[in-house]
C-alpha cells in the first residue's frame, strides 16, 4: 500500500505539473525509484494509474449516516465538494470522454463511483437499482457548479440543492426547508 500510494502521489505531481502525458512507466520509475515491473504489476495498462490518480479515493467517504436526513446529505455534499475541489479532479473530464470509446475505462469510473453512489441510496433510504434521477438532482448541480459555472460550490450553494430535492421528495421525513435568516 505505502508503494502504490508513493506511485499514485508521484502521478500526480506529474498530471499537475506537466500533463497526463508526462506519466509513463519510466517517468514514475526515475520519480519514485520503484521498479518497472512492480508499475506494471499494479497497473498493467499504464493509463489505469492516471484514471487513478485523477480518480482519487475509491473507498466510500467516511462516515456513517446518523439518520437525520438534512445532516446527512450536507456532510456528503461538503465530502463531494472537497473531492470536485482538488487540483487533478478536473483532469477527470478527459477519463469520462475516453469512456465513451474504452469499456475498460467507463468500468473503471463507475467502479470508482460505486461507494459514493451507495452511500447516498442509504442516505435517502432509496433502492440503489432505482436511484439514478435522484442521484443526479442531488449530485448533478454540484458538478456543474464546478466544471461549467466554473464557481464555486458554497455551503448555501449545497443548502440550496438540499432544500431543491427535498421540496420535491415530500415523502421524504426531513425537517422543513431551512429559511434564510
Amino acid at each position: 500500500m505505502r508503494t502504490r500510494k508513493i506511485l499514485l502521489d508521484a502521478a500526480r505531481r506529474l498530471i499537475l505539473a506537466e500533463g497526463q502525458e508526462s506519466v509513463t512507466p519510466t517517468r514514475l520509475v526515475n520519480e519514485t525509484h520503484v521498479s518497472r515491473s512492480t508499475i506494471y504489476r499494479q497497473w498493467p495498462d499504464p493509463d489505469d494509474i492516471i484514471l487513478e490518480a485523477i480518480g482519487g479515493d475509491t473507498e466510500q467517504p467516511p462516515f456513517e449516516p446518523d439518520g437525520d436526513l438534512r445532516q446527512d446529505l450536507t456532510r456528503y455534499l461538503r465530502l463531494l465538494r472537497t473531492g470536485l475541489n482538488l487540483p487533478h479532479t478536473a483532469l477527470l473530464a478527459t477519463r469520462i470522454d475516453r469512456a465513451e470509446r474504452d469499456e475498460q475505462t467507463a468500468t473503471m469510473i463507475t467502479s470508482m463511483n460505486r461507494g459514493r453512489r451507495q452511500l447516498l441510496a442509504e442516505i435517502l433510504q432509496h433502492p440503489i437499482d432505482d436511484f439514478d434521477a435522484a442521484h443526479a438532482l442531488i449530485v448533478g448541480p454540484l458538478f456543474h457548479q464546478r466544471f461549467l459555472a466554473r464557481e464555486p460550490i458554497t455551503d448555501e450553494f449545497i443548502d440550496t440543492v438540499i432544500d431543491a430535492y427535498l421540496a420535491i421528495r415530500p415523502d421524504l421525513d426531513a425537517a422543513a426547508p431551512r429559511t434564510s435568516s
